[in-house]
């Protein structure tokens, strides 16, 4: 086993741990992920150093999005209790901070590739994806992302990311990028603005692609837009102003709160509403994203690889049908020259003909699919980021590039069996059934934060 298959299980094996002692249910849903990640091997979408449970977080995230004006940073620093403030107001560094617990009262700051190398951040490899949309962008990570650690205990067991406001920014798509990726993941996402700045004309290219991304997004009741203000008088009109400029830029769902920025306690208490339920509504979106895993096997993955195999066959198809007419024109051109017609009549000259001709077009069409699968692959691979999928749609893809799948017209991958399709109808039906077990440990108030073992980062 490499350092990189160890390092990653050992993670998930520490998450497994934690599971054991927070919820049985959501233990279930992990070991769910075990049978689902041979399942994904198995049919060449992941390696043996990944794991499909490294697409969900394991605990509660909160992503807080705004300028350093907005009152973003208030908003944390008082939340974390008189904790060390981790948030500077003028924002030097990172574009993007992941808070975490660590018992110890010496906080500490780690570069972006802490996060990016460790699966119970919500950036787990994202490195990768930033590589796909500039090349050696991956080497940038440090400027997008850092790490702060905290003994603050409202960071028990949950992670908080901060994120830049809508100012546009040089590395403006892949901002876009982590920003979008923290909130498909967070529990509870809150949007800052500052009411001083009266208009938002300034973010009229980069609001409404994030503002559309929440309308899309399985639970748009989770962002929070808040407007802070100094003139709590103002309240009602400065919020209806707001909202009126975010919904013709394609707002659609969330809740609105407008903030004084007098009483501290105000914060607090909003705070406190918004939080109390975060475990709860954690949970359940680690059991809705299980079963989105499992059915995005035959809705997503195999109708993207079917598709890209369609198109395949129809290039190569298309190909030796140009091949044929060429040969056709050919005799036509040669009967008019010199007669060919009869003299291919002949038995023999016909069948040996007719033997050439066969051989020489297979491994034209054997050739001629390996060239246009290349460029189907790539293809492949720009779909499959466009989706955001960790799974390996080209390599799934490649497994049919032997020569009965080239000379047949099959377009189901290889890999797609009865067998594995039933796997996956079983751990679905299981996956289902631990709502249920979720919603019995939640009513019996079984399910507790872990009080012994609660430092969620070890450092």
């Amino acid at each position: 086993m490499s350092m990189s298959e160890k390092s990653v299980h050992s993670s998930l094996h520490q998450i497994e741990q934690q599971l054991a002692d927070k919820n049985p249910a959501l233990l279930q849903a992990f070991r769910l992920y075990h049978e689902l990640d041979q399942v994904a091997y198995e049919m060449g979408l992941i390696g043996m150093d990944d794991s499909l449970a490294n697409k969900t977080s394991w605990s509660p995230i909160i992503t807080v999005i705004g300028e350093p004006s907005s009152g973003k940073n208030a908003f944390i620093n008082q939340y974390l209790g008189g904790a060390t403030t981790l948030v500077n107001s003028d924002n030097i560094g990172a574009q993007f901070s992941v808070l975490a617990h660590r018992n110890s009262e010496n906080s500490m700051i780690l570069p972006g590739t802490a996060v990016d190398g460790d699966p119970r951040f919500p950036f787990f490899h994202i490195s990768d994806r930033l590589d796909q949309i500039a090349k050696s962008e991956s080497r940038n990570i440090n400027i997008y992302l850092d790490l702060k650690t905290s003994n603050s205990p409202q960071l028990k067991d949950k992670t908080i990311i901060t994120a830049p406001g809508f100012s546009l920014n040089e590395r403006q798509e892949g901002i876009n990028l982590l920003r979008n990726h923290a909130s498909e993941l967070s529990d509870l996402v809150f949007v800052f603005f500052d009411a001083n700045q009266f208009t938002i004309d300034d973010f009229k290219v980069t609001l409404p692609p994030f503002l559309k991304h929440a309308a899309n997004s399985h639970n748009p009741s989770k962002f929070i837009y808040i407007i802070s203000e100094n003139n709590a008088q103002a309240s009602a009109e400065t919020v209806a102003n707001w909202k009126h400029q975010l919904t013709n830029l394609g707002l659609q769902a969330g809740q609105f709160i407008s903030l004084s920025s007098d009483p501290g306690a105000s914060i607090q208490q909003t705070l406190e509403q918004k939080l109390s339920n975060i475990d709860i509504e954690s949970a359940y979106r680690i059991l809705s994203t299980l079963e989105e895993h499992i059915t995005d096997f035959e809705n997503v993955i195999v109708y993207e690889v079917s598709k890209a195999l369609t198109h395949w066959k129809e290039r190569t198809h298309f190909t030796l049908t140009l091949l044929l007419s060429f040969i056709a024109l050919t005799l036509v051109a040669g009967e008019i020259q010199f007669g060919l017609v009869a003299i291919l009549l002949d038995p023999f000259i016909a069948s040996t003909g007719l033997f050439v001709l066969l051989v020489g077009l297979v491994p034209f069409h054997l050739s001629s699919s390996k060239f246009h699968a290349k460029f189907i692959k790539k293809d492949l691979l720009k779909r499959q980021n466009e989706l955001g999928l960790t799974e390996d749609l080209p390599a799934l893809f490649e497994k049919n590039l032997n020569f009965w799948r080239m000379m047949l017209p099959i377009t189901t991958p290889i890999t797609w069996t009865k067998e594995v399709q039933e796997t996956l109808g079983m751990i679905l039906t299981r996956a289902k059934g631990l709502v249920q077990s979720l919603n019995n440990s939640f009513n019996s108030q079984s399910a507790t934060s872990d009080s012994g073992n609660d430092t969620f980062l070890n450092l």
